[in-house]
Protein backbone atom coordinates (compact mmCIF):
# COMPACT_ATOMS: atom_id res chain seq x y z
CA UNK A 1 0.00 0.00 0.00
CA UNK A 2 1.31 3.53 -1.17
CA UNK A 3 0.43 6.08 1.29
CA UNK A 4 -0.12 9.78 -0.11
CA UNK A 5 1.21 12.56 1.84
CA UNK A 6 -0.44 15.89 0.94
CA UNK A 7 0.95 19.30 1.94
CA UNK A 8 -1.51 21.92 2.63
CA UNK A 9 -0.47 25.95 1.22
CA UNK A 10 -1.65 29.05 2.29
CA UNK A 11 -1.58 31.82 -0.04
CA UNK A 12 -0.47 35.19 1.16
CA UNK A 13 -0.83 38.52 -0.05
CA UNK A 14 -0.21 42.18 0.51
CA UNK A 15 -2.46 44.82 -0.29
CA UNK A 16 -1.69 48.36 0.18
CA UNK A 17 0.70 50.06 -0.46
CA UNK A 18 1.91 47.64 -3.53
CA UNK A 19 4.07 45.27 -2.65
CA UNK A 20 6.67 43.42 -3.80
CA UNK A 21 5.68 40.11 -3.00
CA UNK A 22 3.07 38.32 -4.85
CA UNK A 23 2.58 34.55 -4.56
CA UNK A 24 3.65 32.46 -7.65
CA UNK A 25 0.65 29.59 -6.88
CA UNK A 26 -1.75 31.79 -7.44
CA UNK A 27 -3.04 34.11 -10.98
CA UNK A 28 -5.32 37.26 -10.26
CA UNK A 29 -7.23 37.44 -13.12
CA UNK A 30 -10.10 40.34 -12.35
CA UNK A 31 -9.91 43.01 -9.94
CA UNK A 32 -12.76 45.33 -9.15
CA UNK A 33 -13.42 47.77 -6.49
CA UNK A 34 -16.15 49.96 -5.73
CA UNK A 35 -15.23 53.00 -3.22
CA UNK A 36 -18.13 54.87 -1.55
CA UNK A 37 -16.17 57.56 0.48
CA UNK A 38 -17.97 58.82 3.77
CA UNK A 39 -17.74 61.83 6.35
CA UNK A 40 -15.57 59.62 8.19
CA UNK A 41 -12.95 57.48 5.40
CA UNK A 42 -14.58 55.18 3.17
CA UNK A 43 -16.44 52.16 2.55
CA UNK A 44 -15.09 49.73 -0.42
CA UNK A 45 -16.19 46.52 -1.85
CA UNK A 46 -13.47 44.16 -3.35
CA UNK A 47 -14.39 41.49 -5.61
CA UNK A 48 -11.33 38.85 -6.73
CA UNK A 49 -11.31 36.34 -9.13
CA UNK A 50 -7.92 34.29 -9.88
CA UNK A 51 -6.97 30.63 -10.25
CA UNK A 52 -4.57 28.41 -8.61
CA UNK A 53 -1.54 27.36 -10.72
CA UNK A 54 1.66 25.01 -10.75
CA UNK A 55 1.04 23.66 -7.31
CA UNK A 56 3.72 20.93 -6.71
CA UNK A 57 2.62 17.37 -6.55
CA UNK A 58 0.12 16.09 -4.07
CA UNK A 59 0.04 19.29 -2.43
CA UNK A 60 -3.69 21.55 -2.41
CA UNK A 61 -3.80 25.08 -0.58
CA UNK A 62 -6.68 25.98 1.70
CA UNK A 63 -6.94 29.41 2.83
CA UNK A 64 -5.22 32.86 2.31
CA UNK A 65 -4.10 35.40 3.59
CA UNK A 66 -4.33 39.65 2.82
CA UNK A 67 -2.36 42.06 4.65
CA UNK A 68 -3.24 46.27 4.61
CA UNK A 69 -0.85 48.60 5.56
CA UNK A 70 -0.62 48.62 9.02
CA UNK A 71 -1.61 52.28 9.68
CA UNK A 72 -4.94 52.04 7.93
CA UNK A 73 -7.93 51.77 10.77
CA UNK A 74 -10.02 48.89 9.22
CA UNK A 75 -12.65 46.70 9.97
CA UNK A 76 -13.93 44.05 7.59
CA UNK A 77 -17.43 43.37 7.59
CA UNK A 78 -18.40 40.70 5.18
CA UNK A 79 -15.96 37.93 3.85
CA UNK A 80 -17.18 35.47 1.16
CA UNK A 81 -15.18 32.71 -1.04
CA UNK A 82 -16.75 31.05 -3.88
CA UNK A 83 -19.69 32.81 -3.15
CA UNK A 84 -20.50 31.41 0.00
CA UNK A 85 -19.96 32.99 3.34
CA UNK A 86 -16.12 32.68 4.51
CA UNK A 87 -14.60 31.61 7.80
CA UNK A 88 -12.20 34.86 8.64
CA UNK A 89 -9.81 36.23 11.27
CA UNK A 90 -8.56 39.44 10.92
CA UNK A 91 -5.79 40.85 13.24
CA UNK A 92 -3.30 43.20 12.92
CA UNK A 93 -4.29 43.93 9.91
CA UNK A 94 -4.14 40.91 8.32
CA UNK A 95 -7.47 39.16 6.96
CA UNK A 96 -6.90 35.31 6.71
CA UNK A 97 -9.31 33.21 5.29
CA UNK A 98 -10.48 29.88 5.07
CA UNK A 99 -11.67 28.29 1.96
CA UNK A 100 -14.77 26.06 2.06
CA UNK A 101 -12.92 23.91 0.42
CA UNK A 102 -9.06 22.65 -0.37
CA UNK A 103 -7.76 24.14 -3.87
CA UNK A 104 -5.58 22.08 -6.68
CA UNK A 105 -4.03 23.11 -9.71
CA UNK A 106 -6.27 25.44 -11.97
CA UNK A 107 -9.15 25.42 -9.31
CA UNK A 108 -10.92 28.90 -9.70
CA UNK A 109 -10.83 31.37 -6.81
CA UNK A 110 -13.81 33.80 -5.73
CA UNK A 111 -12.84 36.56 -3.28
CA UNK A 112 -15.11 38.86 -1.91
CA UNK A 113 -14.89 40.71 1.17
CA UNK A 114 -16.19 44.78 2.45
CA UNK A 115 -13.84 46.71 4.59
CA UNK A 116 -14.22 50.02 6.06
CA UNK A 117 -11.72 52.49 6.49
CA UNK A 118 -11.61 55.83 8.98
CA UNK A 119 -9.31 58.28 8.66
CA UNK A 120 -7.39 59.65 11.49
CA UNK A 121 -8.21 63.56 9.65
CA UNK A 122 -9.84 64.37 6.62
CA UNK A 123 -8.79 67.97 4.94
CA UNK A 124 -12.29 69.60 4.73
CA UNK A 125 -11.08 71.65 1.90
CA UNK A 126 -8.84 69.70 -0.31
CA UNK A 127 -9.49 65.86 0.28
CA UNK A 128 -6.94 63.35 -1.08
CA UNK A 129 -7.97 59.78 -1.58
CA UNK A 130 -6.13 56.94 -3.64
CA UNK A 131 -6.60 54.33 -6.14
CA UNK A 132 -4.80 51.38 -4.81
CA UNK A 133 -3.93 48.02 -6.60
CA UNK A 134 -1.02 45.60 -5.27
CA UNK A 135 1.34 44.21 -7.68
CA UNK A 136 0.16 40.74 -7.00
CA UNK A 137 -2.13 41.28 -9.00
CA UNK A 138 -0.46 41.94 -12.12
CA UNK A 139 -2.03 41.14 -15.27
CA UNK A 140 -5.69 41.20 -14.24
CA UNK A 141 -8.08 43.38 -15.95
CA UNK A 142 -9.26 46.01 -12.90
CA UNK A 143 -11.59 48.48 -12.31
CA UNK A 144 -12.17 50.87 -9.85
CA UNK A 145 -14.89 52.93 -8.78
CA UNK A 146 -14.81 55.80 -6.59
CA UNK A 147 -18.30 57.30 -5.75
CA UNK A 148 -17.76 60.84 -4.01
CA UNK A 149 -20.56 62.72 -2.00
CA UNK A 150 -22.29 65.71 -3.68
CA UNK A 151 -20.89 68.26 -1.28
CA UNK A 152 -17.29 67.26 -3.03
CA UNK A 153 -16.37 68.38 -6.27
CA UNK A 154 -13.67 66.84 -8.10
CA UNK A 155 -10.14 69.19 -7.95
CA UNK A 156 -8.08 66.45 -9.98
CA UNK A 157 -6.64 66.11 -13.60
CA UNK A 158 -5.63 62.66 -13.90
CA UNK A 159 -5.43 61.16 -17.59
CA UNK A 160 -5.94 57.66 -16.47
CA UNK A 161 -8.97 58.04 -14.49
CA UNK A 162 -12.66 58.60 -16.19
CA UNK A 163 -14.02 61.17 -14.38
CA UNK A 164 -18.36 61.51 -14.03
CA UNK A 165 -20.68 63.89 -12.42
CA UNK A 166 -19.93 62.01 -8.78
CA UNK A 167 -17.32 59.42 -9.55
CA UNK A 168 -13.99 58.34 -10.90
CA UNK A 169 -13.26 54.87 -12.91
CA UNK A 170 -9.76 53.45 -13.51
CA UNK A 171 -9.89 50.61 -15.73
CA UNK A 172 -6.81 48.74 -17.15
CA UNK A 173 -5.14 46.09 -16.84
CA UNK A 174 -2.34 46.04 -14.01
CA UNK A 175 1.18 46.63 -14.52
CA UNK A 176 3.92 45.28 -12.85
CA UNK A 177 4.41 47.78 -10.45
CA UNK A 178 0.64 48.01 -9.25
CA UNK A 179 -1.16 51.16 -9.26
CA UNK A 180 -1.30 54.01 -7.35
CA UNK A 181 -3.32 57.07 -7.99
CA UNK A 182 -3.95 59.88 -6.33
CA UNK A 183 -7.40 61.73 -6.57
CA UNK A 184 -8.33 65.13 -5.14
CA UNK A 185 -11.52 66.90 -3.91
CA UNK A 186 -12.53 69.64 -2.55
CA UNK A 187 -15.95 71.19 -0.94
CA UNK A 188 -18.25 72.08 -3.52
CA UNK A 189 -18.75 75.28 -1.63
CA UNK A 190 -17.49 77.37 0.75
CA UNK A 191 -17.96 80.31 2.78
CA UNK A 192 -15.88 82.42 4.47
CA UNK A 193 -15.28 85.72 6.64
CA UNK A 194 -11.88 87.12 5.28
CA UNK A 195 -9.82 90.40 6.50
CA UNK A 196 -6.86 92.21 4.90
CA UNK A 197 -5.33 94.02 7.18
CA UNK A 198 -3.00 96.66 6.77
CA UNK A 199 -1.04 98.01 9.38
CA UNK A 200 0.74 101.49 8.44
CA UNK A 201 3.31 102.91 11.34
CA UNK A 202 5.82 105.45 11.48
CA UNK A 203 8.55 107.08 14.02
CA UNK A 204 6.45 110.23 13.81
CA UNK A 205 3.02 111.46 14.09
CA UNK A 206 1.44 110.40 10.50
CA UNK A 207 0.65 113.55 9.21
CA UNK A 208 -0.29 114.38 5.01
CA UNK A 209 0.03 110.54 4.34
CA UNK A 210 -1.60 109.06 1.87
CA UNK A 211 -2.21 105.47 1.77
CA UNK A 212 -3.61 103.94 -2.06
CA UNK A 213 -4.10 100.47 -1.73
CA UNK A 214 -5.81 97.73 -4.18
CA UNK A 215 -9.52 96.68 -4.24
CA UNK A 216 -9.19 93.44 -2.65
CA UNK A 217 -11.31 90.47 -3.77
CA UNK A 218 -12.65 91.69 -6.92
CA UNK A 219 -12.32 88.30 -9.02
CA UNK A 220 -15.36 86.48 -10.71
CA UNK A 221 -14.08 83.13 -9.96
CA UNK A 222 -15.97 83.73 -6.35
CA UNK A 223 -18.60 85.70 -4.85
CA UNK A 224 -18.25 88.39 -2.52
CA UNK A 225 -20.33 90.19 -0.34
CA UNK A 226 -20.56 93.04 2.62
CA UNK A 227 -16.96 94.41 1.81
CA UNK A 228 -15.89 96.94 3.72
CA UNK A 229 -13.36 99.37 4.22
CA UNK A 230 -12.41 100.61 7.17
CA UNK A 231 -9.74 102.58 9.05
CA UNK A 232 -9.09 102.67 13.10
CA UNK A 233 -8.09 106.86 12.53
CA UNK A 234 -10.48 108.32 10.14
CA UNK A 235 -9.58 109.52 6.96
CA UNK A 236 -9.25 113.23 5.60
CA UNK A 237 -9.66 112.28 2.28
CA UNK A 238 -11.11 109.18 0.03
CA UNK A 239 -10.68 108.87 -3.48
CA UNK A 240 -10.31 105.69 -6.20
CA UNK A 241 -7.73 105.88 -8.60
CA UNK A 242 -8.87 102.98 -11.19
CA UNK A 243 -8.74 100.04 -9.37
CA UNK A 244 -7.31 101.29 -6.09
CA UNK A 245 -8.60 102.97 -3.26
CA UNK A 246 -6.40 106.60 -2.17
CA UNK A 247 -7.21 107.37 1.37
CA UNK A 248 -5.18 110.18 3.07
CA UNK A 249 -4.67 111.54 6.87
CA UNK A 250 -3.55 114.02 8.74
CA UNK A 251 -3.14 112.70 12.34
CA UNK A 252 -1.07 112.87 15.86
CA UNK A 253 -1.38 109.38 15.83
CA UNK A 254 2.50 106.73 14.79
CA UNK A 255 0.30 103.93 13.85
CA UNK A 256 -3.02 103.37 11.23
CA UNK A 257 -4.86 100.37 10.77
CA UNK A 258 -6.93 99.57 7.19
CA UNK A 259 -9.36 96.55 7.43
CA UNK A 260 -10.97 95.39 4.25
CA UNK A 261 -13.23 92.42 4.72
CA UNK A 262 -15.88 90.61 3.11
CA UNK A 263 -18.23 87.57 3.18
CA UNK A 264 -16.55 85.09 0.10
CA UNK A 265 -18.66 82.64 -1.19
CA UNK A 266 -16.00 80.06 -3.21
CA UNK A 267 -16.95 76.34 -5.23
CA UNK A 268 -18.78 75.61 -8.12
CA UNK A 269 -21.82 77.45 -7.53
CA UNK A 270 -20.12 81.25 -7.44
CA UNK A 271 -18.03 80.86 -10.29
CA UNK A 272 -19.09 83.18 -13.51
CA UNK A 273 -17.05 84.18 -16.41
CA UNK A 274 -13.75 85.85 -15.85
CA UNK A 275 -13.26 88.39 -18.77
CA UNK A 276 -9.67 89.86 -18.60
CA UNK A 277 -7.65 90.03 -22.25
CA UNK A 278 -5.75 87.37 -22.69
CA UNK A 279 -2.79 89.42 -24.72
CA UNK A 280 -2.13 91.47 -21.86
CA UNK A 281 -0.59 88.64 -20.62
CA UNK A 282 1.97 86.78 -22.38
CA UNK A 283 4.87 89.00 -22.45
CA UNK A 284 7.71 87.62 -20.81
CA UNK A 285 11.69 89.25 -20.58
CA UNK A 286 14.50 88.25 -22.80
CA UNK A 287 16.35 86.82 -20.28
CA UNK A 288 13.59 84.56 -19.02
CA UNK A 289 12.94 83.30 -22.75
CA UNK A 290 16.62 82.29 -23.04
CA UNK A 291 16.11 80.34 -19.87
CA UNK A 292 13.17 78.59 -19.89
CA UNK A 293 12.59 77.60 -24.04
CA UNK A 294 15.08 74.79 -23.63
CA UNK A 295 13.21 73.59 -20.47
CA UNK A 296 9.55 73.69 -22.63
CA UNK A 297 11.03 71.92 -25.14
CA UNK A 298 12.04 69.20 -23.07
CA UNK A 299 8.55 68.91 -20.79
CA UNK A 300 7.56 68.60 -23.89
CA UNK A 301 9.27 65.48 -25.33
CA UNK A 302 9.22 64.12 -22.10
CA UNK A 303 7.34 60.63 -22.11
CA UNK A 304 5.85 60.84 -18.83
CA UNK A 305 3.62 63.84 -19.72
CA UNK A 306 2.26 63.04 -22.63
CA UNK A 307 -1.03 62.51 -21.96
CA UNK A 308 -1.68 65.86 -20.68
CA UNK A 309 -2.76 69.53 -21.98
CA UNK A 310 0.87 70.87 -22.58
CA UNK A 311 -0.45 73.41 -19.45
CA UNK A 312 -0.85 70.52 -17.37
CA UNK A 313 2.59 69.28 -18.54
CA UNK A 314 4.37 72.40 -17.15
CA UNK A 315 2.49 72.64 -14.06
CA UNK A 316 3.74 68.69 -13.08
CA UNK A 317 7.03 69.48 -14.40
CA UNK A 318 6.73 72.77 -11.82
CA UNK A 319 5.61 70.09 -8.70
CA UNK A 320 8.03 67.49 -9.60
CA UNK A 321 10.99 69.92 -10.21
CA UNK A 322 10.75 72.19 -7.03
CA UNK A 323 11.51 71.02 -3.56
CA UNK A 324 8.53 73.16 -1.20
CA UNK A 325 10.48 74.48 1.77
CA UNK A 326 8.98 77.22 4.06
CA UNK A 327 12.46 78.33 5.01
CA UNK A 328 12.03 80.30 1.49
CA UNK A 329 9.08 82.52 2.51
CA UNK A 330 9.73 86.06 1.54
CA UNK A 331 12.82 85.65 -0.60
CA UNK A 332 11.34 85.89 -3.81
CA UNK A 333 14.52 84.57 -5.81
CA UNK A 334 14.61 85.56 -9.85
CA UNK A 335 13.83 82.82 -12.37
CA UNK A 336 17.92 82.51 -13.08
CA UNK A 337 18.27 81.44 -9.27
CA UNK A 338 15.20 79.29 -9.31
CA UNK A 339 16.30 77.34 -11.81
CA UNK A 340 20.16 77.05 -10.19
CA UNK A 341 18.50 76.24 -7.08
CA UNK A 342 14.96 74.67 -7.43
CA UNK A 343 13.78 75.00 -3.45
CA UNK A 344 11.10 77.70 -2.78
CA UNK A 345 7.53 78.61 -1.75
CA UNK A 346 4.45 79.08 -3.79
CA UNK A 347 6.03 82.13 -5.29
CA UNK A 348 8.39 80.24 -6.75
CA UNK A 349 5.87 77.89 -8.17
CA UNK A 350 3.75 80.44 -9.59
CA UNK A 351 6.42 82.60 -11.14
CA UNK A 352 8.30 79.49 -12.66
CA UNK A 353 4.68 78.47 -14.45
CA UNK A 354 4.13 81.36 -15.34
CA UNK A 355 7.50 81.84 -17.36
CA UNK A 356 6.84 78.51 -18.70
CA UNK A 357 3.47 79.15 -19.87
CA UNK A 358 3.46 82.19 -21.45
CA UNK A 359 6.61 81.30 -23.38
CA UNK A 360 4.17 78.48 -24.40
CA UNK A 361 1.80 81.10 -25.60
CA UNK A 362 -0.50 80.53 -23.07
CA UNK A 363 -1.84 83.75 -21.46
CA UNK A 364 -0.99 83.34 -17.66
CA UNK A 365 -0.68 85.68 -14.51
CA UNK A 366 -0.01 85.14 -10.79
CA UNK A 367 -2.57 85.71 -8.05
CA UNK A 368 -1.79 86.58 -4.52
CA UNK A 369 -4.15 85.41 -2.36
CA UNK A 370 -4.68 82.79 0.51
CA UNK A 371 -5.53 79.04 1.18
CA UNK A 372 -5.25 76.46 3.73
CA UNK A 373 -6.16 73.41 1.89
CA UNK A 374 -2.74 71.40 2.64
CA UNK A 375 -1.76 73.22 5.24
CA UNK A 376 -2.77 73.04 9.22
CA UNK A 377 -3.60 76.35 8.91
CA UNK A 378 -4.61 79.16 6.39
CA UNK A 379 -1.95 80.61 4.86
CA UNK A 380 -1.39 83.12 2.14
CA UNK A 381 -0.70 81.69 -1.00
CA UNK A 382 0.46 81.80 -4.87
CA UNK A 383 -1.19 80.44 -7.66
CA UNK A 384 -1.85 80.92 -11.51
CA UNK A 385 -5.17 81.93 -13.74
CA UNK A 386 -4.58 81.19 -17.55
CA UNK A 387 -6.41 81.14 -20.51
CA UNK A 388 -7.03 77.66 -21.74
CA UNK A 389 -10.23 76.71 -24.12
CA UNK A 390 -11.24 80.30 -24.39
CA UNK A 391 -12.02 80.75 -20.59
CA UNK A 392 -10.03 81.86 -17.71
CA UNK A 393 -9.35 79.04 -15.41
CA UNK A 394 -7.45 78.62 -11.55
CA UNK A 395 -4.52 76.08 -11.52
CA UNK A 396 -1.91 75.44 -8.68
CA UNK A 397 1.56 74.25 -9.40
CA UNK A 398 2.55 73.82 -5.71
CA UNK A 399 -0.37 71.51 -5.12
CA UNK A 400 -0.14 69.47 -8.68
CA UNK A 401 -3.97 71.22 -9.45
CA UNK A 402 -4.31 71.25 -12.54
CA UNK A 403 -8.35 70.59 -13.75
CA UNK A 404 -9.16 73.89 -13.44
CA UNK A 405 -10.45 73.82 -10.16
CA UNK A 406 -8.31 74.43 -7.14
CA UNK A 407 -9.29 73.74 -3.63
CA UNK A 408 -12.25 76.17 -2.35
CA UNK A 409 -10.26 77.41 0.13
CA UNK A 410 -8.12 79.32 -2.29
CA UNK A 411 -9.36 82.92 -1.36
CA UNK A 412 -7.99 85.30 -4.35
CA UNK A 413 -6.79 88.80 -3.03
CA UNK A 414 -5.32 90.71 -6.53
CA UNK A 415 -3.35 90.02 -9.30
CA UNK A 416 0.50 89.50 -8.13
CA UNK A 417 1.59 93.09 -10.05
CA UNK A 418 -1.47 95.03 -8.49
CA UNK A 419 -1.42 94.02 -5.11
CA UNK A 420 1.56 96.60 -4.00
CA UNK A 421 0.31 98.89 -1.04
CA UNK A 422 1.35 102.13 -1.47
CA UNK A 423 2.60 105.24 0.96
CA UNK A 424 3.33 108.75 0.34
CA UNK A 425 4.01 111.64 2.92
CA UNK A 426 5.54 114.90 3.16
CA UNK A 427 7.63 114.83 6.14
CA UNK A 428 11.35 113.56 5.04
CA UNK A 429 12.08 113.01 8.36
CA UNK A 430 9.60 110.04 9.03
CA UNK A 431 10.20 106.63 8.77
CA UNK A 432 7.43 105.25 7.56
CA UNK A 433 6.48 100.90 7.34
CA UNK A 434 3.70 99.11 6.31
CA UNK A 435 2.58 95.70 6.93
CA UNK A 436 -0.11 93.21 5.55
CA UNK A 437 -1.90 90.72 7.38
CA UNK A 438 -5.18 88.74 7.11
CA UNK A 439 -7.39 86.59 8.91
CA UNK A 440 -9.91 84.06 7.00
CA UNK A 441 -12.64 81.83 9.17
CA UNK A 442 -15.44 79.53 7.58
CA UNK A 443 -18.72 80.23 8.22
Amino acid sequence: MILKFLKILTAIFFLLPPSSYANPNVAILNWQENIQLTTTGRISDVAIKGKIRDLPTNQEMTSFSIIFDEKQNLKITRVFCDNQPADFTFSHNALSVKFPKAKKTNSSLALYFTYEERYDKINKFLRQESINIPNFAVGANAQVVINFPGYLESATLNPNVTKTASSFVYRNIVPENGVEEIIKLTAAQSVWDVAIKIKVSADKALNDVIVTIPTYFQNAGQKVENFTTKSSIKTLQQSTDGSKKVLKFNTAEQEINIENRAKISTGKNNRTMITRNPGDYLKVSPDEAALLTPILEKIKRDPKYRDLPLYAKIGRFVHEFLKYDLSYVGRLPKVREILQNPIGVCTEYSRLYNGLARIAGISSLIIDGAACGEYDKCMGHSWNMIFYNGQWIDVDATWDLMSGVVSSSHIFFNDDEKGAIETQYFDDQKTLNSRMDFEMKSL
